[in-house]
C-alpha cells in the first residue's frame, strides 16, 4: 500500500513516517525539509497543483496533516490560514479525485467544539468554533465529507486533542513550560491557568491514526488521552517538579499578555469511546512521559 502524508516534516508527521515506514510505502510531503535525512521526501505547497497532483497519483491513502497551526499564529495571520487550512485541503482533494485514491484521513481539531457544553466532549456536540482555526478546520471537515460522497472514497476525520511531544514547536504550552523550566525562566500562564486540558502524546495520536487506515471508513473521531484532565496552573507545577526546575510561575492577564481571551477555550476534554470501539484506539502514554520525552529531546 501506498501513503502520501502532507505536512510530514512537522513533530506528528514525521513520527508516523517512522511508524509506518516499515509496513507500507510511505512518503513526505511539505514545503519543509524533514529534521530526519533518511525519508522518502517531495518539497512543494499544497496550493501546486501540479506538484499535488504528481504526488499523489498512484498513492492508495492520503493522510493530510498539512496545515496552518497554532492559536497566536492562526489569530494573527487568518487569511493565510482559512486559504491553507480551507483552499489547500480542496485542493488536495480535487486530486485525490482525480487519482482515484481509496481514503484520506484528515488531522481535524478539538477546536471545532468551541467551548464545549459537555465534559468530556464526545463527537455528537454540535460544533460551535470560536477561533479562525476551528473554523477552517470545520470547513476542511465538510469538504472532506462531501468530496468523498461525490467521488467515491473513503475518508477518517480525527479530532486531535492537544497533541504534545518531541520537536513540537515552542508556540505550544507544553513545550513552552519545559523549556522555560529547563532554562530556569519564568513559566508564564496566561489567564488564571484555571483551564482544564487533557494531553495526548505523539505516538498515540499517530496509533489513531495508523488504526484508521484500515478501520473507521466514513466517521469521524476524537483522538487524545482522557485519562488526566490537568489545569494549567498544575501542568506548570507538574513540568517544574518532575525536571526540578527552580522556575518561577507567572500569571499575566489575557488584557496585558496580549492574548485574546474570546479565544482561549476554558476545558478541553475528550470522550474517546467511539475511537476505542470503532478503531481499537487506546492511549498508553502518561503525562510524566511526555514531559520527560520532550525534555529529553530538547538536551539533545
Amino acid at each position: 500500500m501506498k501513503i502520501l502524508i502532507t505536512g510530514g516534516s512537522g513533530f506528528i508527521g514525521l513520527r508516523l513516517y517512522k511508524l509506518l515506514k516499515n509496513k507500507f510505502h510511505v512518503t513526505i510531503f511539505d514545503i519543509r525539509q524533514p529534521v530526519e535525512s533518511e525519508v522518502n521526501f517531495i518539497s512543494g505547497s499544497i496550493h501546486d497543483d501540479q506538484k499535488l497532483s504528481e504526488s499523489i497519483q498512484g498513492k492508495d491513502i492520503v493522510i493530510h496533516l498539512a496545515a496552518a497551526v497554532g492559536v497566536k499564529n492562526t489569530e494573527t495571520n487568518p487569511i493565510t490560514t482559512l486559504d491553507t487550512n480551507i483552499i489547500g485541503t480542496k485542493k488536495i482533494l480535487e486530486n485525490c479525485a482525480k487519482h482515484k485514491i481509496k481514503k484520506i484521513i484528515f488531522s481535524s481539531s478539538s477546536e471545532v467544539y468551541g467551548e464545549p457544553k459537555k465534559i468530556p466532549t464526545d463527537e455528537l456536540q454540535t460544533p460551535i468554533p470560536i477561533t479562525t482555526y476551528g473554523i477552517s478546520k470545520l470547513a476542511g471537515e465538510e469538504y472532506v465529507k462531501t468530496f468523498a460522497k461525490t467521488y467515491n472514497f473513503k475518508y477518517s476525520i480525527l479530532r486531535f486533542f492537544n497533541a504534545v511531544g518531541p520537536k513540537q514547536s515552542l508556540q505550544f504550552v507544553l513545550s513552552e513550560f519545559i523549556n522555560n523550566a529547563l532554562n530556569d525562566k519564568p513559566i508564564i500562564i496566561h489567564g488564571t491557568g484555571l483551564q482544564i486540558r487533557a494531553f495526548c502524546y505523539v505516538d498515540d495520536v499517530c496509533q489513531g491514526i495508523e488504526n484508521s487506515i484500515s478501520k473507521g471508513d466514513n466517521e469521524l473521531f476524537n483522538i487524545g488521552n482522557d485519562s488526566e484532565p490537568i489545569s494549567i496552573e498544575n501542568l506548570a507545577k507538574k513540568v517544574k517538579k518532575i525536571l526540578n526546575s527552580k522556575s518561577e510561575i507567572k500569571f499575566i492577564p489575557f488584557n496585558i499578555s496580549g492574548r485574546s481571551r474570546k479565544v482561549e477555550i476554558l476545558s478541553r476534554v475528550p470522550n474517546i469511546n467511539k475511537a476505542k470501539k470503532l478503531l481499537s484506539y487506546e492511549p498508553k502514554f502518561d503525562l510524566e512521559h511526555s514531559i520527560r520525552s520532550i525534555s529529553a529531546s530538547m538536551k539533545d
